[in-house]
């Protein structure tokens, strides 16, 4: 490149400053980074006093219950009414048929919040009892006429009461459902048992 009148080369300078930028941003992410893994804290103390109340050593408490108990999650209390095991859900005319069995949760969904939330049954698990989750089988759900607790705005003070399917190989023990008021929320969880 040739820019000059005497036709010499020009050389370009390089900046070292984003280079010098770049090496304090990653050094500041460095030290975040091992501030956090270590609290931050050089007291080698191995007091418990620091751990918030509601989480153990081992990690957040979840809410537990049993059917017909109420157990809350964010801004949603939920109550298990019932459990029962089925090939098909549906009228009729529009039954849908398990791949194994499907497992029926009847739940209440009560918002305690002071908005409107909404409940889908994507954010709800069942588990057996070797801890495999399942999802819940969105098509079913809605093959049962009436079931209110599928994708129904809830405002604060209502309920609703509805059905969720699962659909579970057909000698899966039922253990435990784990109820979530969003994807983001720790939990709660009702013993099927």
């Amino acid at each position: 490149m040739t820019d000059r009148t005497d036709g010499k080369p020009v050389r370009k300078r390089r900046r070292k400053w984003p280079w010098a930028l770049a090496l304090v941003a990653v050094l500041g992410i460095v030290i975040a980074v091992v501030t956090n893994t270590t609290g931050g804290d050089t007291d080698t103390d191995t007091d418990t006093a620091n751990v918030p109340e509601q989480e153990s050593p081992a990690g957040p408490e979840v809410e537990t219950a049993g059917i017909g108990q109420p157990v809350r999650d964010g801004t949603f209390e939920f109550t298990v009414t019932g459990v029962e095991h089925r090939d098909s859900v549906g009228d009729p005319y529009l039954a849908q048929q398990a791949q194994g069995q499907y497992v029926v949760v009847t739940v209440r969904v009560s918002n305690i919040g002071d908005q409107q939330g909404f409940f889908t049954d994507s954010d709800q698990y069942l588990l057996d009892a070797n801890n495999r989750q399942y999802s819940a089988d969105s098509v079913a759900g809605t093959s049962i006429s009436g079931n209110d607790v599928l994708y129904n705005p809830i405002n604060p003070g209502n309920n609703v009461e509805g059905r969720l399917v699962f659909d579970v190989p057909p000698d899966t023990t039922t253990d435990r459902i784990e109820l979530h008021d969003s994807f983001m929320s720790e939990g709660a969880v009702v013993d099927l048992r």
